[in-house]
């Protein structure tokens, strides 16, 4: 049996892993240095919210994710962080999650059978 340790994307191109739950806990003051820094990670698919998901999830080789909505949900996350809205970041977050857990269910029944 093959044991695979779990990563996420971030991990397995060799960036460490963002706490984006954290982040948003306690947002930076809009236009902050701190609210530019998370900007710059929100805009690569590496370091968004996306790129901090497992790394099963199939992705095109810019990191995007093959999922269609996915993709969509991790340029939604990367505007409400550019715009400092901090509660719809937060729920587009849930939302990646669910989506992220969703595609990574498919994926592993996809191996099985």
């Amino acid at each position: 049996m093959k044991i695979m340790k779990k990563q996420t994307y971030a991990e397995s191109c060799g960036c460490a892993p963002f706490d984006w739950n954290a982040a948003l806990a306690n947002p930076p003051e809009k236009y902050s240095e701190e609210h530019t820094r998370l900007i710059d990670l929100s805009a690569d698919w590496v370091t968004c919210a996306c790129g901090n998901q497992c790394d099963i999830i199939p992705r095109y080789k810019s990191g995007a994710p093959m999922d269609e909505y996915l993709r969509y949900l991790g340029d939604e996350f990367d505007v409400k962080v550019r715009l400092a809205d901090w509660c719809e970041a937060i729920d587009t977050l849930e939302n990646i999650e669910e989506r992220s857990g969703e595609i990574i269910t498919e994926t592993k029944a996809g191996e099985v059978a």
